[in-house]
């Protein structure tokens, strides 16, 4: 019985998992009885770089960012993420596998965190599972070539003009600072680049 809607914990996994597969999902409630609910407040880490974190979430709502850690110290963002997304460091999934990445909350984060070997189990058991996740990742490997695309081949300005175009509310959420490292320049660059682009959209308004 699908429990999309059904006022119980992992409410948002189960609507978006079943919004994926197209249709309604076997043994829900074995998926619920797992996710543990979590709030993430702005600045608070969910996982760090190098940690072990066998874990999948879904973003019931907020915003976060994931970033690398370079030797020198120094942050760089990967990739944000937000409400009605999933996220995982693939890396951590593999067995005695590690997260190639940080997760931190930018805005308040209400988040379902499911252990992995609970979703595995069930595309084990179930073809409609194992459906699930093959397209899940499907997704999310899309997500990423795509955005390694934009950022290895669109210079900086062109890379900022796609994301108006392509996501202008994360674009209004993101603080500049982010953004910018993000882009892969320094927030004066980005402030320069943003006011071209919006003296552009006036003229043309």
């Amino acid at each position: 019985m699908a429990l999309t809607g059904v006022n119980m914990p992992g409410r948002a996994a189960i609507s978006l998992f079943e919004r994926i597969a197209g249709q309604p999902l076997a043994d829900v409630e074995r998926l619920a009885g797992s996710i543990q609910p979590c709030l993430a407040k702005p600045g608070e880490i969910v996982f760090n770089q190098d940690d072990p974190h066998p874990y999948l979430y879904v973003v019931e709502s907020g915003l976060l960012k994931f970033t690398y850690l370079r030797s020198d110290g120094e942050e760089w963002i990967k990739s944000f993420v937000v409400e009605g997304q999933f996220f995982a460091s693939l890396s951590a999934l593999a067995p005695a596998g590690c997260a190639s990445f940080s997760a931190i909350a930018i805005e308040t984060c209400r988040l379902e965190k499911i252990p992995f070997v609970v979703l595995r189990d069930l595309a084990d058991s179930d073809l409609v599972w194992s459906r699930m996740i093959r397209t899940a990742l499907m997704i999310f490997g899309e997500r990423k070539e795509r955005r390694e695309r934009q950022f290895l081949t669109l210079d900086r300005e062109e890379h900022y003009r796609s994301l108006v175009r392509e996501e202008p509310g994360l674009i209004a959420r993101v603080p500049q600072k982010d953004l910018a490292s993000y882009l892969g320049i320094t927030p004066v660059g980005l402030s320069r680049i943003a006011t071209r682009v919006r003296a552009e959209s006036e003229r043309t308004a």
